[in-house]
């Protein structure tokens, strides 16, 4: 009796396929993330170039400023406060507190294929009551300082 009952029974049908439009609202989510970040990429990475560009135009033209009719200690002093304001102002506060051989180890840390006898005089002379550098004693300071510059960013 119960298998009759059984057959009688109406089964029931199963459900129609799971339509693959409209997308859920995660995948409508997913979508408009996906296009938006193809949309802005390469805005940032565009702005981030320019504000690089216009940093280190700013640091090539702090160095210009710096008159090279200065006297040697004036000179040195003036190389120095200007790299440590563009540090300060990219926020390493910790930097701007060196002198001597830590302020020159952090420089030739920063930069690999820096010349350290060249940046010397920013370590020892500059503290001296009486400096006297050669002409190419500046060039080649103005040189690896243009060149920690640009490797450091600053």
């Amino acid at each position: 009796m119960e298998e009759s009952l059984y057959t009688q029974l109406t089964h029931p049908a199963s459900p129609p396929a799971v339509s693959w439009w409209p997308p859920a609202i995660g995948w409508w989510l997913l979508g408009c993330t996906v296009l938006l970040l193809v949309l802005l990429i390469p805005w940032l990475l565009r702005y981030a170039r320019r504000r690089k560009r216009r940093l280190n135009r700013r640091s090539r033209q702090m160095l210009a400023d710096i008159s090279a009719t200065l006297p040697d200690a004036q000179w040195l002093a003036a190389i120095n406060i200007s790299i440590k304001q563009r540090l300060k102002q990219r926020g390493n506060d910790a930097a701007t507190r060196l002198f001597g051989e830590a302020w020159l180890d952090f420089l030739c840390s920063r930069s690999p294929d820096v010349q350290r006898q060249a940046l010397q005089p920013l370590a020892a002379d500059l503290y001296r009551p009486h400096i006297e550098l050669t002409r190419a004693q500046r060039q080649a300071l103005l040189a690896e300082v243009r060149r920690w510059m640009r490797h450091d960013d600053v």
